[in-house]
């Protein structure tokens, strides 16, 4: 709700604008407004630095998880996100699965993922990694037990 559009062009700028207002996704909320606040102020400096170590390490852990534990699953260290795409291919074909069996198969023992074929994944889920290193290894640790290697 704190996020900024910097668009130049006026035409494509009053679109935006309007949709936005229609649904009134963009009005920010008290919350929204002093965390906003907080990030542009003096107290808020360091907290991008320490976020993004978080999220790096967050990456890191799960990519090497994966690529150790999910064996037919493939990952590639993202860029410039917390988000990574889980290329099921292999393992769906080994085991006679399809996306929707894994997908629903992690949404039981509680991993919220995403379908990651509105991404162009044809056989992949989306994973956020934007949590607490310990929430992300009780969700990997889930994943693996019930749903790679059960």
């Amino acid at each position: 709700m704190g996020s900024h559009h910097i668009i130049y062009d006026d035409c494509l700028r009053d679109r935006v604008a309007s949709r936005g207002s229609k649904c009134h996704y963009n009005s920010m909320n008290v919350l929204s407004m002093h965390a906003l606040i907080g990030a542009y102020s003096r107290e808020g400096e360091e907290w991008p630095g320490e976020l993004l170590q978080v999220l790096d390490g967050n990456v890191a852990w799960a990519c090497d998880f994966i690529c150790e534990h999910f064996e037919g699953v493939r990952v590639s260290r993202p860029e410039g996100t917390y988000m990574l795409l889980l290329d099921c291919s292999e393992w769906c074909e080994r085991h006679g699965r399809d996306i929707d069996w894994v997908e629903r198969a992690g949404w039981r023992v509680g991993v919220d993922w995403q379908d990651g074929r509105v991404f162009h994944g044809p056989c992949h889920v989306r994973v956020s990694l934007a949590l607490p290193l310990l929430r992300v290894q009780e969700a990997f640790g889930r994943l693996d037990r019930y749903v790679f290697n059960a």
